[in-house]
């Protein structure tokens, strides 16, 4: 059947799935997408003759990017960015306690870690006004200046230390999470991407339109902004010619079927 698509309008972007390369295994999806952009340029070079009359075009160096943000922060996304792995692995995290001094002694929220006798990174007496002031440090005897700790308890021990005193206790703690490690020597990947969109023709009718890329390289430069308003997770991809078991200097190919559309038989 013949449709004519002059007129489709793109309604929604749905996902943007990468598949590794090589192995073609899943990587991510991204599926709270704020905005996606596909941006083609080429370069021109006009061949003139007398008085400098334009007589035809030289076309080359045809290029295809992707740009856009996801309203959520993506870990397969930052994988691609940085070159690196996110891994669920036993870690360390720097913890701030705001306590209170009550005979002597206070407890820190979690089981500080690192040297025997020096788990405790800083410890301050918190001023009337919120600052920081007197700093104390860990020893083995709690005197005037020194506190003590003990892990197994988590209890701090001082001397000649006034009840009601608000103090502020920094140290590490040991836990299991998922991290990734961004080096200097990675690199942003390169993998096969999909971008699947909704669309309106001017009937109503409702279609899916995939965007394919065989080969998309992501680029190292990203932001994520926090502070008074949302953060979102920017991306930008250009596309590469061709590829493994792909036409060669294929960009992309654009699919367009109706949302019920069969399968083919």
């Amino acid at each position: 059947m013949n449709i004519d698509f002059a007129d489709i309008a793109i309604t929604s972007v749905e996902t943007v799935t990468a598949f590794d390369l090589s192995t073609g295994a899943w990587k991510f999806t991204l599926d709270e997408l704020s905005s996606v952009s596909i941006s083609q340029s080429e370069e021109t070079t006009d061949i003139t003759g007398k008085q400098g009359r334009k007589l035809a075009k030289i076309k080359k160096n045809k290029t295809v990017t992707i740009s856009g943000e996801n309203g959520l922060i993506s870990g397969g996304l930052l994988e691609m960015q940085t070159g690196s792995d996110l891994e669920n692995t036993t870690t360390e995290v720097m913890w701030t306690d705001y306590l209170t001094v009550s005979s002597n002694a206070a407890t820190t929220s979690y089981t500080a870690v690192g040297t025997t006798g020096a788990e405790i990174i800083n410890l301050y007496v918190k001023n009337a006004d919120g600052t920081l002031g007197d700093e104390l440090t860990q020893g083995s005897t709690a005197t005037s200046g020194v506190f003590t700790y003990t892990p197994s308890s988590k209890k701090l021990a001082f001397s000649g230390v006034s009840d009601d005193t608000e103090i502020v206790v920094f140290y590490k703690r040991q836990i299991t999470a998922d991290v990734l490690e961004n080096y200097s020597d990675t690199y942003s990947g390169t993998c096969t991407l999909y971008i699947d969109a909704l669309a309106e023709d001017t009937c109503n009718n409702v279609y899916r339109i995939q965007f394919y890329f065989p080969r998309a390289d992501f680029s190292g430069e990203f932001s994520l902004d926090m502070g008074d308003s949302q953060t979102v997770h920017s991306f930008e991809v250009e596309a590469l010619s061709g590829g493994c078991g792909v036409s060669s200097g294929l960009y992309f190919t654009y699919t367009i079927f109706g949302v019920n559309t069969e399968d083919a038989t």
